[in-house]
């Protein structure tokens, strides 16, 4: 989170993809992080930048910093599904309340589920005994099957 911060975001653009990637490898199918960062990246930066920059820039092209959020919450969402499948095909239970995407709050929340449980995921399967000190430190917000 303190690198998202001091990169202006950037990390967690590298992190979004990067786990996109990571998805579509082990899968051999779905969505790669290109297709799911560039129209965020297209949407929300891009068209205040613009309008600063350029003075004939029409403001209705201001609705595509509005399609970039809507963009990233698809994104999220997806996401989010797909790491309670994997969940539910390994016989463990779903650890993440998807619906939280959509409330201030606890959508970051469920966000910090999501990094936490895709990464015992992936440690288990390479067979490594996964520690989180975070985890460790807060049991209640990262206990599996998720409370809520």
């Amino acid at each position: 989170m303190g690198l998202s911060v001091v990169t202006l975001l950037g990390y967690y653009g590298y992190y979004k993809w990067a786990v996109q990637e990571e998805l579509r490898a082990y899968e051999g199918k779905g969505w790669s992080g290109n297709l799911c960062l560039l129209p965020f990246l297209l949407g929300v930066p891009l068209p205040p930048l613009l309008a600063h920059f350029d003075p004939d820039v029409p403001p209705s092209f201001a609705w595509f910093f509005l399609l970039g959020i809507i963009w990233i919450y698809i994104v999220q969402f997806r996401l989010y599904r797909k790491v309670n499948q994997l969940y539910r095909e390994d016989g463990l239970p779903e650890p993440l309340v998807v619906w939280w995407v959509f409330i201030p709050g606890l959508n970051l929340v469920v966000g910090l589920r999501q990094i936490h449980f895709l990464s015992e995921y992936w440690a288990r399967k390479q067979e490594l005994e996964p520690g989180d000190p975070v985890a460790n430190a807060l049991p209640l917000l990262f206990s599996n099957p998720s409370i809520f």
